[in-house]
C-alpha cells in the first residue's frame, strides 16, 4: 500500500515522469493492493502478476530498471531479516530502493547500492523514487555496487570461508573442513 501511494503522489508532484509498476507476489492483502491502485487511478501503469515461477521472476527483474521493495514491520512485531527477493535484484545488478528495516541496512549501502527510506512514509519512497527516476546515469553505478555487495556479502564460497574461520576460532586445535 506504502509503495502505490508513493508512486500516486509521485504522479502528482512529477507527471512527465512515466513509470510501470510490475508487482509480483499473492496473498491476503492482494484484493486490497488492487482497490487501492484503483482507488488511485493508477491501473494504467500497475501490472498485477501474483505468483510467478522463479524464471518468470528473473525475466521481469532482467527487464526493469528499478527495484522497490518497502518492508515493514507487521502490528504483531514480525520482521523479515533480508528479504532474498532485495538479494536478487541487486545480484541482477538493479539499483534498489527500500525500508531501514531489520537488516536490509546491512544489504543495502546507502547512496552506494541503492537508496534507504523510512518504514511507512510513502512521501519519502516517491522522492526516493523520483531521484533514481530523474537520474538514469546513476542505475549502472549502483547496480554494479549492488551486484558487488552481494558478491562480497553472501556469496556461498565467501559465507564458508567465514563459517570455516568461525569453526576455528571456537574449536581451537581441530582440522576443520567445508566445501
Amino acid at each position: 500500500i506504502h509503495l502505490l501511494r508513493a508512486l500516486a503522489e509521485l504522479r502528482t508532484r512529477r507527471p512527465e515522469l512515466a513509470f510501470t509498476l510490475d508487482l509480483v507476489g499473492d496473498g491476503p492483502d492482494a484484493a486490497l493492493l488492487r482497490a487501492e491502485a484503483s482507488r488511485l487511478t493508477l491501473d494504467p501503469c500497475v501490472r498485477f502478476h501474483g505468483s510467478l515461477p522463479h524464471g518468470q521472476v528473473l525475466a521481469l527483474l532482467e527487464s526493469a530498471s528499478i527495484f522497490v521493495l518497502p518492508s515493514v514491520t507487521a502490528s504483531d512485531g514480525d520482521m523479515e531479516g533480508i528479504p532474498v527477493a532485495l538479494m536478487e535484484a541487486m545480484a541482477q545488478g538493479l539499483p534498489v530502493i527500500s525500508t531501514r528495516h531489520s537488516g536490509i541496512p546491512e544489504l543495502v549501502e546507502e547512496d552506494v547500492s541503492g537508496l534507504l527510506v523510512p518504514e511507512r512514509d510513502p512521501l519519502a519512497l516517491s522522492r526516493a523514487i523520483e531521484t533514481l527516476l530523474a537520474a538514469p546515469e546513476t542505475w549502472p553505478l549502483y547496480g554494479a555496487a549492488g551486484r558487488r555487495r552481494v558478491e562480497v556479502a553472501f556469496e556461498r564460497k565467501e559465507l564458508d570461508r567465514t563459517l570455516r574461520e568461525l569453526y576455528v576460532r571456537v574449536l581451537p586445535g581441530r582440522h576443520v573442513v567445508a566445501q
